[in-house]
This record gives structure tokens, C-alpha cells and sequence, in this order.
């Protein structure tokens, strides 16, 4: 049953996801499976009219199977989001109205400056229809700055000449482009001054106090309305409209609170900074004529983040070279930032936008951007009040029930009178069972001193082997590291984890080396970590440990080389390495020296 039918603000399990670029429109249904989603069905069409291409997706979904109707999301490059900072607590919201006033003066300069992005000359040359340079020679014509002259007449012939008319002209592209773009501009820019906006709290600025940084997504009233009809004609709801770019920080997991996410599509760029939670910083980025690499690069150096907050990327077409490449060029560790439904027809940003409308990501993430704007707090909307009457209906049925149970309450204390003649009975089992209680006290007791006489036996054994043998390896150990270090090599960390019980001499998932060590135990752990100025020096010095550890029945465990560096920040090679002491099941050490070793060792 769609119980989001008759609870409006119920959040829907199923979902009609769709993005376009507005010469495109890709579609997938998302299902909520417990705490994650699957893909049910795709589809996508080249549709340039995005009336028409959405009855085309919505068409071969059906021929997969899907039923149809339900709600329905969608991604667009005309919905602009950024990050503003607003002197807004979010633990004391202001009112609904003033905090639509506040975001939309925030967020209508930046839509404008945002949608000259769609202008016929920049469609044109984003196809591929025109290069920039024959879009330069038309604008230059209308603004009367051809080659050969002609200055102020020039201008007067040209200047209320329109730009795609001029470029058809001059024979720079077909009529047939120009339509599809006029076409493709329709649901893309719109020329009323309302908009639509949405927004989610972040962190608080740091050096300007009683300010907070907020997430807007804003997008033209008229455009969502179009859309939103576009949507009701094929019987479904059209419940927000999302960014294109942007919404994958959706995916993230919850603890990412200090990250970088960088999120491509062709030609367009989108990095976001998270830090303490929230999101720091938004950067777009558009250039249809560079590669994604140099997209990638230029948006993460414009974020100034740190170099040990971890960079993930969300690209779209897939690209693994992409990945290999950006992680070359900047020298650090990267992490693919996708999903089991992200593939050929559904980008990360389809499946975040999909995970924050199906509540379940963080709501902060992303925002998007409903008709009608925000909906107001919960006890402000109608249908919580329908809800609170409902609930106040039952709690007065729940009145009535009591009352009949209390009629019943007066039937039974006649039984009561009749259980009375069984009290006596009753005292008598009490007599027996707190007899029985005082010889289990009795027992107990008897237990708690032969685990107390058990506890002092295991004391002195400690006090008088454990102790003393461990003092001897302690003093051992170290005087046979201080024989070891030469000019080469320096000691930087001699520790003992932390154990608690005895651990097994190799790990239950890996192939022993010998089959007896994987019956053994390690009874002593200690880890070593030093450093070198070469490579043969690290060799030797292990190799010289491990042939001195052996007098204390050591072994050398998981010896490990690697390039780094060192003290004084100086290059060389960093050693780790395990001496471990085995010991059979039954807690006999393996001695590989003499039984003695403080007797005939020179290092204490």
C-alpha cells in the first residue's frame, strides 16, 4: 500500500530520478532497501524538446515493467546553487517568509549572472555547432567591430540583428541547429525575475561571529512551474528540482566531516570543501573545451584546502584513467566517490540527489528546490494538524477503554475475595523460598573465596616469575638495541601494544608459514621502529637484530622498508619490524637460546 497517499509528508520508497543537460534527458527508478537503494529501471533519449523526450524515457521504462506515477526528481543545470553567509542562527530559525526574503536577495544576482550561461552563442558553441572564434566574429559584427570598419553604421545594420539569425547568415551554422538550441534554451532560461529557492544550514563562520554559512539552490519560478507541468502530464509529481552538479555530496559517508569532493560532467566542474560537518566552500567551474584533468586540477588548487584532508571524486561519464591520472598530479591518496546504481545512464549526482529525496543522506549535503518554495515547520503544515486530530480522536477512544476497564476492574475484586483464602498458602512458599535463597547466599559465598584464593595464587605467580623474567627481557631488549645503532641508523620507537590476552602467532585469515607456528601463540609482542640512511643499512640492521633477539627467544616478525622521512626531515628509509616470543597452547615458551640468556649476553 502507498501509504504516502494519505500521509502527504510521508518520504516515498520508490523514485523517478532524472537529469538533463538540455540537450539530453537520462531517467532511472530507485527503490529504498533498508538503509540503501537499487536500481529498478533506466532509460534515456536525445530528445532535444524535453516535453517530448520525457514521454520517450517514461515510454521505455514502462516497456521494462515499470507500473508509472508516483514522484519524481530532477537535475538541471538552471537550478544554481552556492554557499552565502547569512546572520541566520539555525537553532533560532526565523519565520518562514523572512527567511524566503533573505535567501532570494541573496540568491537572484547570482541566478541572473548564472543563466547568460544559456544564451544561444554559448549552446551553439557548447554542440559544437560554431567554434568561439566564429562567435566572437558575430558579436564583433553587431557591435560594429568588423575587420574592415565600418564603426557606427555598422553597428546601426547589425546591433538588433539577433545572434543565432546573424550566425545562419554568414553560414556559420544550419537553421536546423539554431532551432535545436532555441529549443534546448526553453528549459533552460526563463525571463520572469521570481524565483524558487532552497536552502540547509552549515557551520558557522569562522572570523565573523553570529554568522552561519548556508546552502542555497535557487532556480526560476516559471522554469520549475514549466517543468512541473511537463511532469503532471504524464501523471507523476514533480517533488524538487535538483543542481546538476553538486548533489553527489549526498553519497558521502556521515563521517566525512573534513573532506574534498571534486564532481565533473562534461565541460562543467563543481568542487566542494567540508569542514567540521559543514560545507566551507562551492566552486563552479565551466569550460567545454578542457579535459576533465584540468578541470579536476584548477577546481581543487581554487579551494586552498589542506593537503591531508582526504580528496574524493564523483565523474561522470565513468572514467578509472581519470582517477589514476588526478592522483599522479597531486600526490595524495584518492577515493571514487560511487554507488552499486551509478553507471552508463545514472551519474553520482543522480544517485545523491536520489539518497538525499529518499531521506537517506544527511539533509545538509545538498538542497534542492520545490514549487511554492520551503515547506513550512511541521505544526505549521496542515497536514500535521490532520494527523493531530486523527491522533486526538484515538486518545479519545483510548478514554472510553479505560473506563470500560475500569468497570471491569470492579467484576474482579469479587475473584480477589476468593484469592484471599490462598494467602496462606502463599506465606508458607515465601518461607521456603527465602530458605532456599539464604543456601544459595551460602553457595555464592563459597564460590567468591575460591576465585579470591585463585586470585592471590595468580598474584604471586606474578610476583615472583612473571616480574622478575620480564625485568631481565626489558633490560635485554634494551641493551641489545644500544649495541646495534651505528652512524646509520637511529632508533625512533620501541613499544609494546597494548594486550589482553594471548594473540596467535599468525593471523586466522592468512597461510602460516610453518604449520607448527599456527598452533603457537605469541606470548611477547614488542614493536620496533627506526630509521635509516639506506636502504643496505636498514637490511643489515634487521638482520643484526634479528640474529641478537634470538638469545631472548625472539623472533623477528613482519619486518617492513620503505622510503620516507626521517629526522630533520631528512630522506632515508623508515623500519618497522615485530619481535615476538612464541609459546605452545599450553603457555610453554619456544626457546630458541639458552635457557639463561642474561648469563652469557654481553648487553646489559
Amino acid at each position: 500500500m502507498k501509504f504516502n497517499r494519505f500521509i502527504p509528508f510521508a518520504i516515498p520508497s520508490q523514485l523517478l530520478v532524472c537529469e538533463t543537460d538540455g540537450f539530453s534527458l537520462r531517467a532511472a527508478v530507485l527503490r529504498r532497501a533498508d538503509q540503501d537503494m537499487e536500481l529498478l529501471f533506466q532509460a534515456n533519449t536525445e530528445q532535444v524538446d524535453m516535453a517530448e523526450g520525457l514521454s520517450d524515457v517514461l515510454t521505455t521504462l514502462k516497456s521494462q515493467g515499470w507500473q508509472g506515477g508516483g514522484s519524481a526528481i530532477l537535475l538541471s543545470p538552471a537550478v544554481f546553487s552556492t554557499l552565502v553567509e547569512l546572520p541566520v542562527n539555525p537553532r533560532k530559525p526565523r519565520p518562514l517568509l523572512q527567511m524566503l526574503e533573505l535567501a532570494r536577495w541573496e540568491a537572484e544576482p547570482l541566478l541572473l549572472q548564472h543563466v547568460t550561461r544559456w544564451s544561444v552563442g554559448h549552446l551553439l558553441v557548447g554542440q559544437g555547432y560554431m567554434t568561439e572564434e566564429q562567435a566572437r566574429a558575430v558579436m564583433d559584427l553587431q557591435q560594429g567591430k568588423s575587420r574592415a570598419g565600418g564603426g557606427l553604421a555598422l553597428a546601426e545594420q547589425f546591433s538588433l540583428r539577433r545572434f543565432g539569425d546573424l550566425a545562419v547568415e554568414l553560414g556559420y551554422i544550419k537553421r536546423s541547429q539554431l532551432n535545436a538550441c532555441l529549443t534546448g534554451q526553453e528549459w533552460l532560461k526563463a525571463a520572469d525575475e521570481a524565483i524558487e529557492v532552497g536552502w540547509a544550514a552549515q557551520s558557522a563562520v569562522d572570523d565573523i561571529p553570529g554568522t552561519f554559512n548556508w546552502l542555497i539552490s535557487c532556480v526560476h519560478q516559471s522554469l520549475l512551474q514549466r517543468w512541473s507541468d511537463a511532469f503532471a502530464r504524464q501523471g507523476l509529481k514533480l517533488q524538487t528540482m535538483y543542481p546538476l552538479t553538486g548533489c553527489s555530496a549526498a553519497l558521502l559517508p556521515p563521517t566525512e566531516t573534513h573532506a574534498v569532493l571534486l564532481e565533473t560532467q562534461p565541460g562543467l566542474g563543481f568542487s566542494t570543501r567540508i569542514a567540521a560537518g559543514g560545507i566551507t566552500a562551492l566552486r563552479h567551474y565551466l569550460n567545454l573545451h578542457k579535459a576533465p584533468l584540468d578541470i579536476c586540477l584548477e577546481s581543487y588548487h581554487a579551494l586552498h584546502a589542506p593537503p591531508r584532508e582526504p580528496v574524493w571524486l564523483a565523474s561522470w561519464p565513468p572514467a578509472p584513467e581519470l582517477a589514476a591520472n588526478l592522483e599522479h598530479m597531486l600526490e595524495l591518496d584518492l577515493h571514487p566517490l560511487t554507488h552499486a546504481v551509478v553507471g552508463d545512464k545514472v551519474s553520482p549526482g543522480m544517485a545523491g540527489a536520489a539518497y538525499h529525496a529518499l531521506g537517506l543522506a544527511e539533509a545538509e549535503r545538498c538542497v534542492g528546490v520545490r514549487l511554492g518554495g520551503p515547506l513550512p515547520a511541521l505544526r505549521d503544515r496542515l497536514e500535521v494538524r490532520a494527523a493531530a486530530l486523527v491522533l486526538l480522536l484515538l486518545l479519545m477512544v483510548g478514554v472510553v477503554e479505560l473506563s470500560l476497564w475500569a468497570r471491569k476492574s470492579s467484576v474482579e475484586s469479587y475473584k480477589q475475595q476468593v484469592d484471599a483464602s490462598w494467602q496462606s498458602i502463599d506465606e508458607a512458599i515465601k518461607r521456603i523460598n527465602a530458605q532456599a535463597a539464604e543456601i544459595s547466599q551460602i553457595k555464592d559465598k563459597i564460590k567468591s573465596l575460591r576465585t579470591e584464593q585463585s586470585r592471590l595464587e595468580n598474584l604471586a605467580r606474578f610476583y615472583d616469575e612473571d616480574i622478575p623474567e620480564r625485568m631481565d627481557l626489558v633490560k635485554g631488549v634494551l641493551g641489545m638495541l644500544q649495541t646495534l645503532v651505528d652512524n646509520e641508523v637511529v632508533i625512533e620507537r620501541l613499544d609494546e601494544p597494548d594486550k589482553s590476552a594471548l594473540k596467535p602467532a599468525a593471523a586466522p585469515n592468512a597461510a602460516p608459514p610453518n604449520p607448527i607456528d599456527a598452533k603457537r601463540i605469541e606470548a611477547e609482542n614488542l614493536v620496533l621502529e627506526a630509521w635509516a640512511l639506506s636502504d643496505s643499512a636498514a637490511q643489515t640492521f634487521i638482520k643484526r637484530v634479528g640474529d641478537a633477539a634470538a638469545r631472548w627467544d625472539l623472533q623477528v616478525r613482519d619486518p617492513k622498508v620503505t622510503f620516507g622521512k626521517g629526522p630533520l626531515q631528512s630522506n632515508g628509509f623508515s623500519i618497522s619490524l615485530r619481535l615476538v616470543k612464541l609459546a605452545e597452547p599450553d603457555g610453554k615458551i619456544i626457546r630458541l637460546s639458552n635457557p639463561n640468556p642474561h648469563e652469557t649476553t654481553p648487553f646489559e
